[in-house]
């Protein structure tokens, strides 16, 4: 073998490895292997979403009222959506203890945008390990949920799992019913926190759960369980029901066989479903990945912060 082709061999071997080490990438072993047990809602999950041209400017953002002292900022961005582009609006949430947060960005492909998730990675680093999506916005319902249904949670698969009770979920038309199921933390030192609905005055509000440091209630690592329940354009948190099938947005849980998507109570007066579009494709129309280019997006943000899930603000939903 001659020196050059050696050479050649170990820049080949070595180019996936430059890349992981420049990009924010999940950490191993978050992303679930397709035959180890876990589940989100039964539906098969997509690479990365895609688009086939860069995204707009960022339009300005101004940020709420910081909730607490401690609080983060992630930014908006644009997602690809039933054939064009919409913006998710930036929000507040808790600080992970030992964590930054960075902002996702869209980065060029060969002919495609693909999308990088933001999420949190170790101070000091912007790779990042715990890959997130966070909302502001409220889901509300004049109506008040109905009883919480009775569940008889299966043998855990193992210590590791909490158990994640059922809720019901508003989708602007009727309630939803989402099954508890065992979940698996995103790192270890954290505690779930089950989603609730709270009284506001005539209305009841949504609060989601998902995981918070042990000791708190301010959760850093948002679940959307309910992601996969059909809602109209404009619903708050639309963007979680158009990227359901994406890893940054679904859940880790294990499988029992179950693949139902839960019931529903229609409200009184109420209409009928809406259907909700798919997120991008999950490749590209010609398969393989081009060379990398550039990014757009949010780039790499952060600062220090807590919020409850997704933080507080506005977008609110009433029937």
């Amino acid at each position: 073998m001659s020196p050059r082709w050696l050479l050649c061999c170990a820049m080949a071997l070595t180019a996936p490895a430059v890349y992981a080490q420049t990009a924010p990438v999940a950490s191993p072993g978050f992303e679930a292997a397709p035959d180890d047990g876990y589940y989100g809602d039964g539906e098969d999950v997509d690479e990365e979403p895609y688009a086939p041209g860069p995204p707009p400017a960022l339009p300005p953002e101004s940020p709420s009222v910081r909730p607490f002292s401690d609080a983060v900022w992630t930014s908006g961005h644009w997602y690809w959506d039933d054939g064009q582009w919409r913006f998710k609006p930036g929000a507040w949430v808790a600080r992970m203890p030992g964590y930054q947060f960075i902002n996702g960005y869209w980065q060029q492909d060969g002919n495609i945008w693909r999308w990088v998730p933001g999420g949190w990675a170790p101070s000091g680093s912007t790779q990042v390990e715990i890959p997130i999506e966070v909302s502001g916005e409220e889901v509300m319902s004049a109506q008040a949920p109905p009883q919480v249904q009775v569940e008889t949670p299966p043998p855990a698969p193992s210590a590791a799992y909490t158990w994640a009770p059922g809720y019901w979920y508003w989708s602007g038309v009727e309630w939803a019913w989402i099954q508890g199921s065992w979940v698996a933390p995103p790192r270890a030192g954290l505690r779930f926190i089950a989603p609730r609905w709270v009284r506001r005055g005539p209305s009841w509000a949504f609060v989601a759960g998902g995981w918070a440091p042990r000791g708190s209630v301010r959760v850093v690592v948002p679940e959307y369980r309910h992601s996969h329940v059909s809602v109209r354009w404009g619903h708050p948190n639309y963007f979680f029901h158009s990227w359901r099938r994406h890893p940054v947005v679904r859940y880790r849980s294990y499988d029992y066989g179950r693949r139902g998507s839960g019931h529903y109570y229609r409200a009184p007066g109420g209409g009928r479903p809406y259907r909700h579009h798919d997120a991008s494709p999950a490749r590209p129309p010609h398969g393989g990945r081009g060379p990398h280019g550039g990014g757009h997006g949010g780039g790499h943000g952060g600062g220090h912060g807590g919020g409850h899930g997704g933080g507080h603000g506005g977008g609110n939903h009433h029937r």
